[in-house]
């Protein structure tokens, strides 16, 4: 069987390690000749396994592939030129067309049995999407599949936009049963389209990445974050309003760690000065592996405004670390609220509450840990539900 996954980029972040992680456990299978068309690269680019047939877009391409601040910070000043003239054609023609375009220097002549847009497109942005449109005029398959990672409700989709766009698709992936009952709330016309498929996790590669290194000496309370700071819908500023809460009611002998790079962290820098808890926040920045900082930390906090199913959230339940969530719309299919973890309100004062009370009992904390101990995260239901789909075809 000969599969093509269509990606914008290979940048760090949830859903490229989604699918770094879909084709690392597909690929082993001989039955299956799997394909990447990418538009651009990234940190995470050299993890796609060696048997995986990859190729990668032109330079105009990867340039529009590539989030802005990353192309800035290259320094490369013919790239920031370019990239800033693409974004003035864009305003002038629209997404639409400017894609088109370059997408008719990059059409795929090879026929397969299944062409999988693996990127949700954001109609409401001028780049970071395109994926869907490839594949349904540009590439030859028998069956098309789109994956949706997001609420597509909280993520705001354009509903004119969505019911074009998926006409065409033979099924449309959602990432876990909240995920797929909003979109069909959203888009109930398609309801035959859609099915659920996990994300794959690579179970023992994350376990012994998280023994590499010992990132810190172990405090009272470690907390950590990792995502990209991106406030709208990550809200990493939530976390500065959180500390200065916890530091108002005498709470200091925790430490909390936020991983990750994106268009606010310098904001949140200057936040974390503002409030007075730059003592207690340290914002570590990009890192490649990131797994010894959450399996030293003793608890997870994310703080999403919505998410699909999160990677983060199953990693750390992998590294046997309890988690404090916001409720996004899945947030029940990974965390069993008061077993491995917490779920909020996602306000402020609710997850100041839920994280005053694991500092302050030590046996709330204990009793998640031996849960997840005993109830160790597989991959069986993914797997499962990914083989019903090709076995479908």
């Amino acid at each position: 069987m000969k599969i093509l996954f269509v990606a914008q980029n290979f940048q760090m972040g949830g859903i490229q390690k989604a699918l770094i992680n879909t084709l690392k456990e597909i690929s082993v299978d001989k039955q299956y000749e799997i394909d990447v068309f990418t538009f651009g690269q990234g940190e995470l680019f050299t993890d796609i396994p060696p048997n995986v047939h990859v190729n990668v877009g032109g330079l105009l391409l990867q340039l529009i592939a590539t989030p802005f601040f990353v192309v800035r910070q290259s320094k490369n000043w013919w790239h920031i030129i370019l990239r800033i003239f693409c974004m003035l054609i864009v305003r002038l023609i629209g997404s639409t067309n400017f894609y088109t375009l370059l997408f008719k220097m990059h059409s795929h002549p090879k026929q397969y049995d299944i062409a999988i847009s693996y990127f949700n497109d954001a109609p409401t942005s001028y780049f970071n999407q395109g994926t869907n449109l490839f594949v349904d005029k540009f590439v030859r398959a028998d069956k098309k599949f789109a994956w949706i990672h997001t609420d597509p409700l909280r993520a705001n989709f354009n509903y004119e936009v969505c019911v074009k766009t998926y006409q065409n698709f033979d099924r449309l992936i959602c990432v876990s049963e909240a995920c797929k009952q909003n979109l069909l709330t959203f888009l109930p016309q398609y309801q035959q389209k859609m099915q659920v498929v996990y994300n794959f996790f690579p179970l023992a590669e994350i376990t012994e990445l998280a023994m590499q290194y010992i990132p810190f000496e172990k405090g009272p309370m470690d907390l950590i974050s990792v995502g990209r700071m991106d406030n709208a819908t990550k809200r990493f500023d939530l976390i500065l309003h959180i500390c200065k809460l916890l530091k108002e009611s005498s709470f200091n002998s925790f430490h909390w760690r936020i991983i990750g790079d994106g268009p606010d962290l310098l904001h949140n820098k200057r936040l974390a000065l503002e409030l007075g808890v730059e003592d207690v926040v340290e914002f570590v920045g990009e890192c490649n592996n990131p797994y010894p900082f959450m399996k030293q930390s003793d608890v997870l906090i994310v703080t999403s405004a919505y998410e699909g199913y999160p990677m983060v959230v199953g990693e750390a339940l992998i590294l046997e670390t309890p988690v404090v969530t916001t409720n996004f719309a899945a947030a029940n299919e990974q965390i069993h609220d008061g077993c491995n973890g917490l779920i909020t309100s996602g306000e402020v004062e609710d997850m100041y509450v839920a994280i005053a009370n694991v500092i302050n009992n030590a046996d709330c904390l204990q009793q998640m840990k031996k849960y997840i101990e005993e109830n160790r995260y597989t991959n069986r239901k993914a797997q499962e539900q990914l083989v019903l789909e090709f076995d479908r075809i």
